[in-house]
């Protein structure tokens, strides 16, 4: 981490990436809107899931591979941010999954790269989804394997 990144408030900056995992989190549910969670991305984002699948930002439906839990909610935890720049930000986000086959089903972190576009917007253009454990008899498990 560097200093200037704690040193520097950046209040507005934070906020509005905090908006966008806030509003991932709302939208990461079951059926999805995964076209509608394509805006916070940019058009040539990589999104990087467990089994190592890359896709782009309108690929994101491939994650449930066509079997989707009845119920999933994800709670973000803590997030740090780390600018990288005037106008690139690194965000690590920690979160639980809840899902109706475990409580908790799966958690990890998102690890995202931020950049912010001419129009002020901060949107994702690289993640990576880690999950650092998942109930045995979860839905992560059932489609991801253990």
């Amino acid at each position: 981490m560097n200093d200037t990144s704690l040193s520097e408030a950046r209040v507005e900056d934070r906020a509005l990436i905090a908006a966008v995992m806030h509003r991932y989190c709302t939208m990461a549910k079951e059926q999805a809107d995964f076209a509608g969670m394509a805006v916070l991305y940019t058009e040539d984002a990589t999104i990087r899931f467990p089994d190592g699948l890359e896709v782009g930002p309108h690929e994101m439906a491939k994650v449930v591979k066509g079997s989707e839990p009845t119920m999933i909610a994800h709670h973000a935890t803590t997030m740090d941010i780390e600018f990288a720049g005037p106008d690139e930000a690194d965000v690590r986000t920690m979160y639980i999954a809840i899902t109706d086959e475990a409580a908790p089903d799966h958690w990890g972190c998102w690890e995202d790269h931020f950049v912010r576009r001419p129009d002020g917007r901060w949107l994702i253009s690289d993640r990576s989804i880690v999950v650092t454990g998942a109930a045995p008899g979860g839905w992560l498990a059932r489609q991801y394997g253990s």
